[in-house]
C-alpha cells in the first residue's frame, strides 16, 4: 500500500494575510478562515502537492489531520457600479436579518 508521502510530495507552504502561498499561487481552507490565519499567522505550514493538479494542496494541521486548500483565483471582472450594487444588496439583506430577529424577541 502507497503512503500519502509517495502520492504527494512534502512541501512548505507560507501564510500570508492573504491566504496561503505556495510557488506564486494563493490557497485557502475552510479551517484556516474560521480560525483567521490569515490575521493572525504567519510562517511556514507543511503541505503536500499533487505534481498533477494544481487546483488543490492538502495541508497538514498541528493535530495530524489533513485539510485541502483550494486555489484562489484572482481575476474578476467586474466595475465600479456592479460591486456598489452588490455591496447594497448585501447591506440590504443584513438590515432584513436584523429586523426578522427583532420581531422574533419581540414575540
Amino acid at each position: 500500500m502507497e503512503k500519502l508521502i509517495d502520492l504527494f510530495p512534502t512541501e512548505q507552504a507560507e501564510i500570508t494575510e492573504k491566504g496561503i502561498l505556495f510557488k506564486g499561487t494563493t490557497y485557502t481552507c475552510s479551517i484556516a478562515i474560521r480560525e483567521q490565519w490569515y490575521g493572525k499567522l504567519s510562517g511556514d505550514i507543511p503541505i503536500f502537492v499533487d505534481n498533477y493538479d494544481e487546483g488543490y494542496i492538502l495541508v497538514l494541521l498541528k493535530d495530524g489531520r489533513l485539510t485541502i486548500a483550494l486555489r484562489v483565483y484572482n481575476h474578476v471582472d467586474a466595475n465600479e457600479q456592479s460591486i456598489e450594487s452588490y455591496q447594497a444588496r448585501i447591506r440590504s439583506l443584513k438590515d432584513q436579518l436584523k429586523s426578522r430577529k427583532k420581531r422574533r424577541w419581540k414575540r
